[in-house]
């Protein structure tokens, strides 16, 4: 699985860096700032002085099935993978989070990491019941820009990160991983802003 991640991840940042004139060029990545500093003081302090913070802020699905609908959200900030997992999913959703902020500007953002953790969550309940983490939201980020890659992508090389990008996401869903459900609604969303924006600028290439 750790390869698969790696590809989506790595191949759909480099696909959205090769997006030249975001339609929202928002200079200063405040939605992606916010979020990173948020999920590293409460993950530090989860992995540190409160381990509590874990079992109560956790998706779980029997406890989302009693009423604790809110875990699906809190879930974020949380990690379920100790110090090597954080901190890979920090720096995920720092660069991933900058280069998807910058194509589609902070309000958008935030609505497409809204709906992928929390759908994404409700994946989660059927294929991993119990489980933390921002690694959804980084992954619906990710396979946003590949998406947009397929459809605004001005070069062959573009292109073809968004499709190696897309397969591994295909994979991951195929083998119910969590995270291809994430990664599958952000391709989903990444389509309909791409084709948004390229109805938008016309004739001009992005």
């Amino acid at each position: 699985m750790a390869v698969l991640y790696v590809a989506l991840l790595v191949t759909a940042g480099w696909a959205g860096a090769g997006l030249r004139r975001p339609a929202v060029p928002a200079k200063v990545p405040v939605a992606t700032i916010v979020a990173v500093v948020v999920v590293a003081v409460v993950s530090v302090l989860q992995l540190t002085v409160a381990s509590g913070l874990f079992e109560a802020l956790r998706r779980d699905r029997a406890a989302i099935g009693d009423g604790q609908v809110w875990r699906l959200v809190s879930s974020f900030v949380v990690q379920d993978s100790g110090w090597t997992g954080t901190v890979f999913n920090l720096v995920a959703l720092a660069v991933l989070g900058t280069i998807a902020e910058r194509r589609w500007g902070t309000a958008r953002w935030l609505l497409l990491a809204g709906a992928v953790q929390v759908l994404g969550g409700l994946w989660g309940l059927v294929v991993l019941p119990v489980g933390a983490g921002s690694s959804l939201v980084g992954f619906g980020l990710a396979a946003s820009l590949a998406a947009a890659a397929l459809v605004l992508g001005a070069s062959v090389q573009v292109r073809a990160l968004g499709t190696v990008s897309l397969a591994a996401a295909v994979v991951l869903l195929v083998l119910g991983d969590v995270h291809g459900g994430a990664a599958t609604l952000g391709a989903i969303a990444g389509v309909t802003l791409a084709v948004q924006q390229r109805r938008s600028m016309g004739s001009v290439h992005v």
